[in-house]
């Protein structure tokens, strides 16, 4: 298998086939099949980078190194020292910096500058890969979930290799990563120590925290785009609703990004939650009724109250989208299983209505949500998929005997 594309290459093959004024031509297209194919290990290891290496250190220090494809790069004391501050405060591998540091040359010719501004230029070029890697795929998913008026043909095969990918654990993958980016680590923001400000490619000083802040809201769109390419495994859901209490914990008001970050996680649910129970059949059982284990967890994690209000408010919103599913999977299953079930399904529908209308749940996710500056000025289109999804939660709710009977 050829290696993956750079970031960089595959962003603008994406782009010129997914976002043209145009169709892609039968060239693009098969371009674009091929990088997505040939990205395909990239994806899986999403952001994952080899690591720190004792022989690849030692062979920095002694000022030589070899790279792929490429004869051996001698490297100065500022080379060496800038390498390894890298590796130290990215958790890169050593010679994977050396790299950094050849093509950062290669755009802004490093001769004569400052150490901090090598190193701010390297830093910055990591973190634009990054981000083309991360663009690159919420284009594909966006590509399938919404109707752009794109080839029914060239979606079908684009979703068939994002499913494969999901399959394979993309989503887990995602979900890792929304936690363990926001954390003061070298995987993360980066260490108190470290170097606060990069480099980006106009040469602005940008503060790290914010590109990571970035990343994690990109991805956090991708994994609502994602409840509608794969269904979420029953672990996953666990996670994503365990991620959304630790995002609601840290919600700063005057934050946009952080909020959005959250709305992101949260909607992931709701969608999961809502488009399972609209496409269930008695062929196909719904994620709560093809694992009774899981039906049951679930159900007791979401009822557990928090005396932290606003996790108790996002909760709030999961907790609709619950009763929902198991409102409109429950006459399905009651047909199939047994009358002890379908009284249990009851029973766990009257107490989630129950503390939803007490605490009075429809005014968080109006005030605190809908309204907000950050969910109006979050990205279009996944506005356009949170408002269609809340708007099924709604009508669903609404036209169900249950609830009106509450």
């Amino acid at each position: 298998m050829p290696p993956p594309p750079p970031p960089r290459e595959l962003l603008a093959v994406v782009e010129a086939a997914l976002l043209g004024p145009s169709p892609p031509s039968p060239a693009q297209r098969v371009e674009l099949l091929h990088a997505v194919r040939d990205a395909a290990p990239a994806f899986r290891a999403l952001l994952s980078y080899p690591g720190p290496k004792a022989s690849d250190r030692t062979q920095v220090e002694a000022k030589e190194v070899r790279l792929p494809d490429m004869p051996p790069i001698t490297l100065d004391d500022t080379d060496v020292q800038t390498a390894l501050k890298l590796s130290d405060e990215l958790n890169l591998n050593e010679i994977e910096c050396v790299r950094l540091l050849v093509d950062a040359n290669r755009e802004w010719v490093l001769y004569g500058r400052e150490p901090l501004e090598i190193y701010r230029l390297a830093a910055g070029l990591w973190y634009m890969e990054r981000r083309d890697l991360i663009t690159s795929l919420y284009i594909l998913l966006r590509s399938v979930v919404l109707d752009q008026g794109l080839d029914a043909d060239l979606m079908y095969e684009i979703q068939n290799q994002m499913e494969a990918l999901f399959i394979e654990g993309l989503g887990q993958r995602i979900i890792t990563l929304v936690k363990e980016l926001n954390r003061e680590e070298s995987t993360g923001v980066g260490q108190p120590s470290s170097e606060h400000y990069v480099l980006d490619f106009r040469g602005a000083l940008v503060e790290r925290r914010a590109i990571v802040s970035r990343e994690r809201l990109s991805l956090s769109h991708c994994l609502a785009l994602s409840a509608l390419i794969k269904l979420m495994s029953p672990r996953e859901v666990k996670d994503v609703f365990s991620l959304l209490k630790d995002c609601a914990a840290e919600v700063n008001e005057n934050s946009s990004v952080e909020l959005q970050i959250t709305y992101g996680v949260l909607f992931s649910l709701v969608v999961t939650f809502v488009s399972d129970a609209l496409s269930t059949s008695h062929e196909k059982p719904s994620l709560s009724s093809s694992d009774s284990s899981f039906r049951r967890d679930f159900h007791e994690l979401v009822m557990r109250s928090d005396n932290n209000l606003t996790i108790e408010g996002f909760v709030g919103v999961v907790r609709l989208a619950w009763a929902v599913h198991l409102m409109l999977t429950q006459d399905r299953s009651s047909a199939r299983d047994t009358l002890t079930s379908s009284s249990r399904d009851v029973t766990d529908i009257w107490a989630c209505l129950e503390i939803i209308c007490r605490q009075n749940s429809f005014q968080f996710l109006q005030e605190r949500i809908m309204q907000t500056a950050a969910y109006k000025n979050d990205d279009e289109d996944i506005v356009y998929m949170y408002t269609g999804y809340m708007h099924k939660l709604m009508m669903c709710f609404l036209s169900h005997p249950t609830s009106r009977d509450k």
